[in-house]
This record gives structure tokens, C-alpha cells and sequence, in this order.
């Protein structure tokens, strides 16, 4: 199959990539959405730090899925012209009048939306140190941790349950990292790629499966002798994969939706099997029930991250980033200004 030309970022700014100045003003480059897959890098001045303000050197920022299908028109986003990115993190450049405990050449995560350029300035209490020894590029899974483990707190998962997660992608794979560390689950995994299914099995899955082969419920009731699982989470954001889960929960079960289906997506329930075997079904999109990044933060030195990250790009080339995201292929897609 030919593949189609790649989209373009398109660079307005100076091509050094390095903090200037125009007359004493500090700037930055910032890659700028401006619809569709489109982004621009544009050269924006730097904001001053007010009392209580840090800035942040950007080392890293990942490419959500949900921001994928923002552009690509298939969840809401606000309208461009806009500043995205809200995986991100790096390193302490300055800090403002009244900032404690927080000094420059500290890696740490941020808790912000605009991660696609160079510097971010955020106020103190929205920074979080990263854990001793984490790579500063690794801040990128902090906000998905923290949504992973918003939604690991909603499924209620018993202590050495047997549980499913359908989809290896990022969220899949911090999932399962989460449940077997706090839970001491038994972890089955659905996921159609080959590589991301042995990725699964070397990050601890008990087993992994092709659900292209109709055959997860039937791997499921036979791993748990016929009682189904006690919390199947939704990872892959399609509905195949969530009749999946609901075919595979046993009595008082729960399945818990972490992707990021279509607005267009629906799905048939089988009603009485539902109500009659005590089933929930529990949306959890980002963290809503406040676990936050001072809780998730520490957990990124809990859990295997560096297998995660397939590819990097510099922010010149985020069109491209999105692309890659937006197709599948590897894993956590990073931009590095």
C-alpha cells in the first residue's frame, strides 16, 4: 500500500531552536495547532515570572490519543489557533519571588496544557518533582498514570483477582503494571499487535491474546475455571473491545472504560446477563476523583517505563508525531523541543 505524503510542520520561527531575544523580551518556539493536522512553529514571547510562578525547560511531551482525535474532529476540542500538549515535563530554568523548595536544575512534571514548546511557566503548586533517578523525559506518564490509576481506583479490584485489560497501548500497559504491583493481580491481555502482546507477557501479563481470533472469553473462562473476571478495563477505546469486556466480567464484576471511543461509538447491552450477574459499568476519563499528580508522580519509579517510549521527535516535526500516534504504531510518541 503507498503511503500517503507525510503532513508538513510548517517552521515561521528562526531555525536555531534556541531562546532569543527581541530587544530585551526573552522568546521561545511554540508549535501552534491551526486545524486539521496543521501546526506551525511560531516564535512567542516569554512570560515574566509573577510571585509564586516557575518556568520550565520542556524536555518532553507525549502525544495523547484523545488530542489525535480532537484534531482529527472525532471527540470535541476547543478551536484553533492553540498552544497543546499536556503530557509533559522537564527541568526548572527559573523560579519567581515567594517560590520554596523548588530550585533550578530540578527535574520535575507539569501540570499543564501547553507542552509543545520550548519553556512552560506555571505557578509552584502545579510542579512536581520527579522521584530521585527518573529520567526527566519520563514526566511525559505522569497525567496518564494519574488517569490510569483513577480508573484502577473505580474498578474496586479484589487483592489476587484475575483481571483483563484489553489494549497494550500506553494506558493498557500502565494498567497492568498498576493492578499486579497493588493488587497482586493475574493480568490477561487482549492486543491484536504481536509486539505489543510480547511487551505485555515481559511487563508480567499472565497471558496474552489475539482478540482477532474470537477467542478472549473463552481464554478467560478457562484461565478462571469458568467464574469470569473480577475487573476488565477498557483500554483500546473500541467497542469490539468493550463487548469483550462485558462477555468476560463473572458475577459482581466490573469493567471500567479508559479509551477513548468516537462520539459516534455505541454498543448493544445484553440487559438481563447484566443486571442479573450484579455487573458495573464505570466511564473514567482522566482523573476525576482527584488521585492527581502529587499521588501519581512517585509511581512513575514503581513501574517499568522505558519500553513505552517508541518514538521521538523533535517539535518540527509534530505533524509527523501525530501521524505515527494517530496510525498505531509503537507505543508513547514524544516530542522533545
Amino acid at each position: 500500500m503507498t503511503e500517503m505524503p507525510r503532513p508538513q510542520t510548517v517552521d515561521t520561527a528562526s531555525s536555531s531552536g534556541t531562546t532569543g531575544s527581541v530587544g530585551q523580551a526573552l522568546t521561545m518556539r511554540a508549535a501552534i495547532w491551526h486545524g486539521d493536522r496543521r501546526f506551525a512553529i511560531e516564535t512567542r514571547l516569554l512570560p515574566p515570572l509573577a510571585p509564586g510562578e516557575v518556568r520550565v525547560r520542556v524536555d518532553s511531551c507525549g502525544v495523547c490519543l484523545t488530542e489525535v482525535h480532537g484534531v482529527d474532529g472525532l471527540v470535541p476540542a476547543a478551536a484553533p489557533p492553540r498552544l497543546m500538549g499536556h503530557e509533559y515535563g522537564g527541568v526548572i530554568s527559573a523560579v519567581g519571588p515567594g517560590v520554596t523548595g523548588l530550585v533550578p536544575g530540578l527535574p520535575v512534571a507539569c501540570d499543564g496544557r501547553e507542552g509543545y514548546a520550548e519553556y512552560s511557566v506555571l505557578p509552584a503548586d502545579r510542579i512536581y518533582p520527579l522521584p530521585p533517578g527518573v529520567p526527566a523525559e519520563h514526566a511525559v506518564f505522569v497525567e496518564p498514570m494519574q488517569c490510569c490509576l483513577a480508573a484502577e481506583r473505580r474498578a474496586q479490584v479484589p487483592l489476587g483477582a484475575t483481571v483483563l485489560v484489553t489494549g497494550a497501548g500506553p494506558m493498557g500497559l500502565l494498567v497492568l503494571q498498576i493492578v499486579r504491583r497493588r493488587h497482586g493481580a493475574r493480568v490477561i491481555v487482549s492486543e491484536p499487535s504481536p509486539v505489543r502482546r510480547a511487551l505485555a507477557l515481559t511487563l508480567g501479563a499472565a497471558h496474552a491474546v489475539d482478540p482477532r481470533e474470537g477467542r478472549v472469553r473463552e481464554v478467560v473462562m478457562d484461565v478462571t475455571r469458568g467464574q469470569g473476571v473480577a475487573a476488565a478495563f477498557e483500554a483500546a477505546g473500541n467497542t469490539a473491545a468493550l463487548r469483550d469486556c462485558l462477555g468476560a466480567v463473572g458475577e459482581g464484576g466490573t469493567v471500567v472504560l479508559i479509551g477513548v471511543a468516537p462520539t459516534a461509538a455505541q454498543v448493544t447491552l445484553d440487559v438481563y446477563p447484566f443486571h442479573r450477574q450484579n455487573l458495573r459499568l464505570v466511564g473514567s476519563y482522566g482523573d476525576r476523583i482527584g488521585v492527581g499528580f502529587a499521588a501519581a508522580t512517585p509511581w512513575l519509579a514503581e513501574v517499568d517505563l522505558a519500553p513505552l517510549i517508541s518514538h521521538r521527535f523533535a517539535l518540527a516535526e509534530l505533524a509527523h508525531a501525530f501521524e505515527v500516534a494517530g496510525r498505531g504504531e509503537g507505543l508513547k510518541v514524544v516530542v522533545r523541543p
